[in-house]
């Protein structure tokens, strides 16, 4: 097992993150402790930077969930439990993370491109909840692939995307990769490009799939996890073919 040097600074910022989510009833109980888990590994794997990017994630989602919520309700788009997160939300978009913080504590794979997978998988995760949630109040038509043609959707329909759910998509993806590479959790700013461009073309394809019948049998839950593997997938590509730089 190989701590990080921040693992200690990590730990309490990890516990007041919890707190602050339970504070703030943006969680339940069970889903304030999963969310802590997944921060405590991250913590001791990959040190206290890396818990920027997943506040900039897990309190931004909770923020978007706020924003226009009247107007989400009107139109069957909003969030259930008024929004509050619960584990199996934190199992299906942070497990990656997870995975990736698990993987740096025990030194199983290269830091650098654990690094990238974690905030990767973040992007994406980030991208698909702005999208979801600022697309409906931001308006505009929503498109989505129907029998192989291009139709109108209702917002919140699985598969659906507008031009505004692209453009905050676009955004949510680059604040947590630009949080990371802004404490050194991602060592260049062509690193953090790729971990943006990852997820945000991660949060495009998972769209493209909630239209099709896999997509309608995989659910929620399944397209959430395709979403993470997909971020890290294509992460991982762009370092193999040297667009990191790395």
């Amino acid at each position: 097992m190989i701590l990080h040097p921040t693992a200690g600074m990590g730990a309490l910022l990890a516990l007041a993150g919890a707190a602050l989510i339970l504070l703030t009833r943006q969680g339940t109980p069970a889903g304030a402790l999963a969310g802590f888990a997944v921060a405590l590994l991250a913590a001791l794997g990959l040190g206290a930077a890396s818990l920027l990017p997943l506040a900039v994630f897990v309190l931004g989602s909770g923020a978007l969930t706020r924003i226009g919520r009247e107007r989400k309700e009107r139109i069957g788009a909003a969030e259930g439990d008024r929004g509050r997160r619960g584990a199996s939300h934190v199992a299906a978009k942070l497990s990656l993370p997870a995975v990736a913080a698990a993987l740096a504590l025990f030194g199983l794979a290269p830091g650098r491109a654990l690094a990238l997978v974690y905030v990767a998988s973040l992007a994406g995760a980030f991208a698909d909840t702005a999208a979801t949630e600022l697309g409906p109040v931001i308006g505009g038509p929503a498109f989505g692939l129907r029998g192989g043609r291009v139709v109108v959707l209702a917002h919140g329909t699985p598969g659906g995307m507008s031009l505004a759910g692209f453009a905050a998509a676009a955004a949510a993806a680059w604040a947590v990769a630009w949080s990371a590479w802004s404490v050194g959790l991602l060592d260049a700013a062509s690193v953090a490009y790729v971990a943006a461009g990852s997820g945000f073309l991660a949060s495009v394809l998972e769209s493209l799939l909630g239209g099709t019948a896999w997509g309608a049998r995989a659910g929620h839950f399944g397209r959430n996890v395709f979403l993470s593997l997909a971020s890290a997938g294509l992460a991982i590509s762009a370092r193999a073919l040297g667009w990191t730089g790395s």
